[in-house]
Order: structure tokens, then sequence, then C-alpha cells
């Protein structure tokens, strides 16, 4: 056994792809901490600390539903066992208060944080692993090694390997299933079209949107393989087979963990969900041909938001090298292999971003980190034909710019956490608070600092306590906004993440203003309170701003979640 380690560590030494895994990890573990220790944490729409325990146990609770699918659930739910077990084991009683109070406290929901997070940034290496073994099933092992540098400089893949949402974990699955879709076609053996399937369903239970990069980019590489491969033709009832087994074992084992067979009315309920208020009160586009060419325009303007412009003329120059290629070697099935990517690319864009009707960051990076793929194929052709010294030296010297490039803005992101406002916040707060000190506050717990224990913190929303996400000693509070004298604290925090929605007007750029964000835009007396709050018109004046400030590094505002301003308010007269 020592020996087989032995040779397994110098095996990992000697392997350039290893190299390149130790460099993107590093990169991703910088800022793990953000946010830590505390009760919740930053990432919006994160599953850690809170939600995965209760979406896998809503998930099975007869008439009930989570948001999201199980599979990414009940595997933290396991993996953190020993530390919310004994967090359970301390509560008072199993009343439902009880279990609250006592999981909710700050080493508790730490731990579980950390721990997500963790495994994200396992799964991120795991993204450019098969990525990168897909580009050595069909190129070669020098092309592999390039797109692992590509796919590990995707900026928002950097900020999602520090988060607990689900959008590297459902992106592990499905690229695990595209590189067995590339293995299958070129190594012509059907019988991997099961692990295809497999994985795919691990993905869909992952984060529903991945059955997007299937639905169509599968069955389009698949009969491509059919018609153009000879050799394959003659195997076609096997190759049905495989497919129908396939399908039916995977079906089966969706359908089962998803809570199909086991809750079929939460699960019925879901689905009407998802299809409902989860998408459609969140569209940003028009529902029409205008709309979705909107959509494509954003998705290709917005390529700098995942790398630098230079690498979208690599794709399509490396999709051209790949496609030109292929058709003179006469190899139709490393043709459609290395096209397996681009249709999932494609099919995501189709049947997601294209019916969803949205474009941020986490909704274009399946995409974007399939197309850089073709980036990875363009570098390494470029390298293969420069054959002068000066010739390859000159291509070297480019791409090594261009990575260094994307490297920059991937520690930008870095330093976006490290130097968060929320920071700045909470050492204006603890030089400032004195004991008892009512501050108030509005938006979600990811939006909010930590409050010094000397404050009487308040959080103040339209919306039921019930359907809250408390924060230990933080006073929850249901009253309009403008209702400030009622209450008058001392400090009012104000965060940009938060508030915009009542500042924004209109629809912009061709997008369409969603119902949810229409509904803000009726509530006069919120927005006027919130204007006169942020003009001088109140009792408060403006004493602090904290911002994300740097002389090297750029603000990348992903997800909500970074480089958002925090304003704070001050009583201008006693109390």
């Amino acid at each position: 056994m020592k020996a087989r380690l032995l040779t397994l560590a110098r095996e990992l030494r000697s392997s350039p792809l290893a190299w390149i895994l130790c460099a993107a990890f590093v990169v991703h573990v910088i800022g793990l901490a953000w946010g830590l220790p505390a009760a919740d944490a930053w990432e919006d729409d994160g599953i850690a600390p809170r939600d995965f325990l209760v979406g896998a146990y809503e998930t099975y609770l007869p008439g009930h539903y989570f948001t999201y699918p199980p599979v990414h659930l009940l595997g933290l739910s396991l993996l953190t066992s020993p530390v919310w077990g004994l967090a359970l084991a301390r509560a008072p009683s199993l009343a439902q208060s009880d279990v609250i109070s006592t999981m909710i406290q700050v080493p508790t929901m730490t731990a579980l944080t950390l721990v997500a997070r963790l495994v994200s940034q396992l799964m991120a290496l795991g993204i450019i692993y098969f990525l990168a073994k897909l580009a050595e099933e069909v190129w070669s092992k020098r092309a592999s090694l390039f797109v692992a540098l590509v796919i590990a400089i995707n900026a928002p893949l950097t900020y999602y390997a520090h988060t607990s949402n689900l959008d590297v974990p459902y992106m592990f699955w499905a690229c695990f299933a595209l590189l067995e879709t590339a293995r299958t076609i070129v190594r012509r053996e059907p019988r991997r079209l099961r692990r295809v399937f497999l994985y795919a369903a691990l993905a869909v239970g992952t984060k529903d949107q991945a059955y997007a990069i299937f639905l169509a980019g599968f069955p389009v590489a698949i009969a491509a393989w059919l018609l153009l491969d000879r050799e394959v033709k003659a195997r076609r009832g096997e190759i049905a087979r495989q497919l129908v087994i396939g399908l039916a074992i995977s079906g089966v084992l969706f359908l089962l963990v998803s809570g199909a067979i086991t809750n079929p009315s939460g699960f019925r309920a879901r689905i009407h969900f998802l299809l409902g208020p989860a998408s459609q009160n969140h569209a940003y586009y028009a529902s029409s041909w205008g709309g979705r060419l909107n959509i494509l325009r954003d998705i290709a303007v917005g390529w700098d938001r995942f790398y630098p412009y230079p690498f979208a003329a690599a794709a399509l120059a490396g999709l051209w090298a790949h496609v030109a290629g292929a058709r003179r070697a006469g190899t139709p099935e490393r043709l459609v292999a290395g096209l397996v990517p681009l249709l999932g690319g494609l099919s995501f864009i189709l049947f997601f971003n294209m019916t969803a009707r949205r474009t941020e960051h986490r909704f274009a990076m399946p995409e974007m980190l399939l197309f850089g793929v073709y980036a990875g194929v363009a570098f390494d052709r470029l390298t293969e034909l420069c054959r002068g010294v000066l010739a390859r030296r000159a291509a070297l010297a480019s791409m090594t710019g261009l990575l260094g490039w994307g490297l920059f803005e991937c520690a930008a992101v870095d330093a976006n956490m490290l130097l968060d406002p929320r920071y700045d916040t909470e050492a204006f707060l603890a030089a400032e608070v004195h004991e008892g000190d009512v501050v108030e506050a509005y938006g979600a717990n990811a939006y909010l600092p930590r409050f010094p224990k000397a404050a009487h913190a308040t959080r103040v929303d339209l919306s039921s306590l019930s359907t809250r996400n408390p924060l230990p000693d933080v006073q929850e509070i249901q009253a309009p906004f403008n209702e400030i004298e009622s209450r008058k604290p001392r400090f009012i925090i104000v965060t940009d993440a938060w508030v915009w929605r009542y500042f924004a007007t209109g629809a912009w750029g061709g997008r369409v203003v969603p119902p949810e964000q229409a509904e803000r835009e009726r509530d006069e007396p919120s927005r006027a309170y919130f204007h006169r709050l942020h003009t001088d018109q109140l009792e408060y004046r403006l004493v602090h701003v904290s911002k994300f400030s740097s002389g090297v590094w750029p603000a990348r505002p992903i997800h909500q979640s970074l480089a958002k301003e925090i304003r704070i308010f001050e009583r201008k007269t006693g109390l």
C-alpha cells in the first residue's frame, strides 16, 4: 500500500495537469473564510449553512418541497452530520424554536459553511479536470493542459468555487457526463452511455437547469455520430439498447431521489413552482424574438465577465481548427466528440437562457466554461503551427500574456472578497456604536455585515416574520420602512445589494421589468422613504460609506455579493 501511494505521489509531482489543479486550488482557497465566523454566509442564494438540511428534509416531507433538488443537499447533510448532530444533541428540546436557536449559533453555522465551500472548491477542480480530460480524449495531452489553463481562469468559476451555491456542483456532474459522452464516441463504446445518463441525472438532481445542457446537445451529438461514423452504423441496435437502459436506470434513480415517488404531491408542487414564480418572476427579457436576440447579444457582449475578450476570438479559431483538422484526418468520431462542448453550450442557451430569460453570471457560466474548451484548442494548435524558435517564443509570450490577464481577473475576485465593504462597515460600527444603540438594517442575511455585541440590532421589512431567516441577537420587526420616526434608531444601514430595488425604474438595454421588481416599483411609500433618506430629507445624515477600494484590483460585482456599497446614516438629533 505504501509503495502504491509513493508511486502515485511521484506521478502527481510529474503531472503538469496536477500542478495546474494545485495552482487553481490556491486561487480558489484565498478568501475561503470570507465573512466568517458568522451565523450565516455572505454568498447570495448559497445553500449553506442554513438551507441544505432543511431542503433535504422538505424534499421528502409529504406535501412539501424545496427550491432545489436534493442530490447535493443530501451529500452535504451526510458529510456535515457530525457538526449538526452535535449541535442537535445540545438543544434543550426537539421543539422547533429550540432547535433553530441552537443550530444558528456562530460556531455551528461557520463549520457548516466551511465544509460546503470546501466541497465546492474540490468540485471546481473536478470541472477543470473533466474538461481537460475531454480535450485529451479528443485532441492530445498538450491540448488538455491548455484547456485546463483556460478553464481555471474563468472568473465566475473562481467566485462560485468560494461559495455554497449549486452552480459548481451541478456543472461538476454535467462536465463528467460530457466527458463520458466524448469517450463513448471516440472509443466507440456504447455501454458508456449508461454513465452519461447517470451523471446527467446527478447534474439535474443537483440543480434543475442542468437539463438544458443535455436536452438538445446530447441527442444531436448521438445522431451526428450515427450519421457520420460508418463504423458504428451497424451497431445502431446496440446503441439504442444502451440508450434505453441508461435512460431507464437514471430515470428511476432521479424519480426516487427527487421525491417524485415518495412525495408525489410535493414534487408536483415544486415543478409548478419552477415553471412559474421561480423563473418567470425574475425574467429580465421579453418573451419574443426581439428579447431572445437581446439575450444572445448580452451573452456575447458579456464575454469579458468570464475571460478577457481575446479569448472569444481564440475560441472561434479553436472551433474552426477542430472541424478542419478532423475533416482532413477523416476521423468523424473525433469530429463529433469535439463538438460535444459546443452542442452542450448551445443547448443551454436555447433551453435555459432563452426560456428563463436570464443572463447573469451564474446563468451564462455553463456555456462559457464549455466554449472555453475551444480557446484551449486554439492555443494548442498555435503552438503546433509555430515551428521556428522566434515564432514559438512569440506565440508562448502572447499566450502567457493572455493567461496572465485571465489570472489577474481571478485574483481580483479574491481581492474583492478580502476587501469586502462589509468589513469596513463592521469596523465603523465597532468604533462608533455604544452599548444599547439601536442599529436598523434592511435586507436578507447575505447582504448584511456582522453586528457588534454592543448594538441592539433590528431588521425591518414589510414581509411576515415567519418567512424570514433569523439571525441571533437581531430583533425582527414587521413595519413600513417610512415609519422611521416611530422607531428612531441611532444608525441605519443600507446596502446597495438590496436597496437598488427601490431606486430602479423601468427596463434598460432591451430588457423588461420582472413581475417581482414591478411590484416594488409600485411601492411608492417605500421608494419615497429611501429617496428622502439618501437625499438628506429626514432626521438622518450620511456619516459613512463603505465601498470596495483598491489601487490595483478592479471591482467584480458578482451575484449581488461582491463590491456593493454600504451607506450608514446617523440620527441628527437626540433620541
